[in-house]
């Protein structure tokens, strides 16, 4: 053999020895982290197992029931409120009304700017309003909403057309306003003044004022063309009999949603797309009855929304995506309850009605019950990929999941089966109180992990949903929900006595059974009767202490005060 023979075949030689050694290591390496993570799992799940968390897949598959006694054995229950996406029911719910191309402007008020000398006794019949004074703003809005009339938000949330009113647009006067002022105010200043034509939405493209010069110091001020409530309820009366369905279904006892429970991630869910759409059209067609005067069928509106979340809350297993539609629908029927209250449209039956309605709802405990499911789904989705069988990994189509060691996947999996105590323990659904801090806690846990990689955590970062937020628009929405109860009870009151109480246990018992408590700290909401005979109700907010009835700019800042507003 020839020395430069010689020569490649050692280097060959220590090419290959290298990389057996190389693969020796990665071998190693893949069986210590594997056996690792395979000890910290079995670890894991025997001390939880002990704990009662039954981690048997099997166990949570809903048994059948009888077709005859399903609401989902209706085929078009099963057709519009399972799966995801828009349905043909969803679709056809969708109001044209609501369509942004509609730029048609009403004129709710004619303003006229008197400088120093000018006298407003040549402006006959206008309100006389002072630049500077810190009443003249609210005198605006009384004067422009007395215009306007009564005015509701459709909750669907698009970009314009969102308010219906029960006047027709030929019938609207516009406020006359002579606003006395030392220099003549820019446009944009006028447009800062003048208010929202009703106060109670954070959607300024639905309201948005333009103010047009009318020439000789003079403004037009306009609005968005409402919809009309006649309008609205001619255009969903198509729907009743689909509503009729529903109904009629809904008497059924069991809610089983029919398709394949055999893996976590293929099981059937609520369909979020047409149950909201159902809810909000049922919801702007309450406010218009409402509008009309007419309580009974808004009430008929109302409960129909409120037997829809059988849908959600008699889903099993109970998925998050099931709790937290349940949360937002209830929600919703709770402000559409609000609106009537401000407006003081419902009456004694209706009230009574609604009351029983509202002190059966509790959403704390679908969302703790779905807060546990998912510590068992996302640990069995991610399963298949800890073993050489088929079945389909956590994250699809992943080319990471062949590669990594699979103890990693174990680690992941222990990083969320632990989590889930500390989320469970955040509330008290029994006792319907939310703890924030514990809950602040966990997002901050959240944090930590999604922002430093390790391989134990990453996949349990990708995973793991924001219970945090979850958790904060629960309590939100019950409290919205007790707070309904006690004006419905505070409404009978004031219909059978002719003014509020003084204390909210002037209620008890005939009004209703007890007072709710704030969901926030357990304890009870606060009250008082006003000088002018109205009242103020709050409870106190997220951050735990009482800010006199303060609200904030957030969901997590001030107190949650009455009336709830969009």
């Amino acid at each position: 053999m020839n020395p430069p023979q010689t020569k490649r075949w050692r280097v060959l030689r220590r090419c290959l020895v290298g990389l057996a050694v190389i693969l020796t290591l990665i071998g190693l390496f893949y069986t210590e982290e594997n056996w690792r993570g395979k000890r910290a799992w079995d670890h894991c799940k025997r001390e939880l197992e002990a704990h009662g968390v039954d981690f048997k897949w099997a166990d949570y598959i809903p048994a059948p029931v009888p077709a005859d006694e399903n609401v989902f054995d209706v085929p078009e229950m099963q057709k519009w409120f399972v799966g995801r996406g828009a349905t043909e029911l969803s679709k056809k719910l969708a109001y044209p009304g609501n369509d942004s191309s509609n730029t048609a402007r009403l004129t709710v008020a004619e303003l006229t700017i008197g400088l120093p000398g000018a006298s407003a006794s040549s402006y006959s019949g206008a309100a006389v309003l002072h630049w500077g004074d810190p009443q003249a703003q609210a005198e605006a809005a009384r004067l422009i909403q007395d215009a306007l009339g009564p005015v509701a938000m459709h909750p669907l949330i698009t970009t314009n057309n969102r308010l219906f009113m029960l006047r027709p647009p030929e019938e609207i006067r516009p406020a006359q306003i002579f606003l006395q002022c030392q220099t003549a105010p820019s446009a944009k200043e006028l447009l800062e003044f003048l208010p929202k034509p009703i106060a109670n939405t954070d959607f300024p493209d639905s309201e948005q004022i333009q103010v047009e010069s009318a020439g000789d110091g003079s403004y037009k001020v306009t609005m968005l063309a409402p919809e009309t409530v006649t309008a609205f309820l001619k255009w969903s009366g198509q729907f009743e009999p689909d509503f009729a369905l529903i109904r009629k279904s809904l008497q059924r006892p069991y809610a089983r949603m029919n398709g394949n429970y055999s893996e976590p991630f293929d099981i059937p869910i609520p369909n979020f797309v047409t149950i909201r759409n159902t809810g909000q059209t049922l919801a702007a067609m309450a406010q218009c009855h409402l509008l009309q005067g007419k309580p009974e069928e808004a009430l008929r509106d109302l409960t129909l929304i409120h037997d829809l979340c059988r849908i959600m809350e008699g889903s099993r297993p109970m998925t998050l995506v099931s709790a937290m539609i349940n949360v937002a629908v209830r929600g919703l029927y709770a402000k559409t309850i609000a609106d009537g209250l401000r407006w003081q449209t419902w009456r004694e039956p209706q009230l009574v009605t609604l009351e029983e309605q509202l002190q059966g709802i509790n959403l704390l405990p679908p969302v703790k019950q779905a807060f546990e499911m998912e510590r068992v789904s996302i640990c069995r989705a991610l399963e298949p990929a800890t073993r050489p069988r088929p079945g389909k990994p956590f994250f699809k189509g992943s080319v990471l999941l062949s590669l990594i060691p699979r103890g990693w996947v174990y680690q992941n999996m222990v990083t969320i089966a632990n989590r889930f105590p500390n989320t469970v323990a955040s509330m008290d659904p029994a006792s319907q109180i939310v703890f924030p801090d514990k809950v602040d806690a966990l997002n901050e846990e959240a944090l930590a992990i999604s922002s430093h990689f390790s391989p134990y955590t990453f996949m349990a970062a990708m995973a793991l949903p924001n219970y945090s937020h979850a958790i904060q628009t629960t309590a939100r929405n019950q409290t919205t929900v007790h707070q309904a109860l006690i004006v419905c009870a505070l409404e009978r009151y004031h219909l059978a006595h002719g003014a509020y109480p003084e204390t909210l246990d002037a209620l008890i018992p005939r009004f209703i059974a007890a007072i709710p408590h704030d969901v926030i700290g357990g304890q009870p909401p606060h009250y008082r009767r006003a000088a002018d005979g109205t009242f103020a109700l709050y409870s106190i907010g997220w951050s735990g202490q009482d800010k006199g009835g303060a609200p904030g700019k957030t969901m997590t800042e001030g107190d949650w005060v009455w009336p709830v507003f969009p």
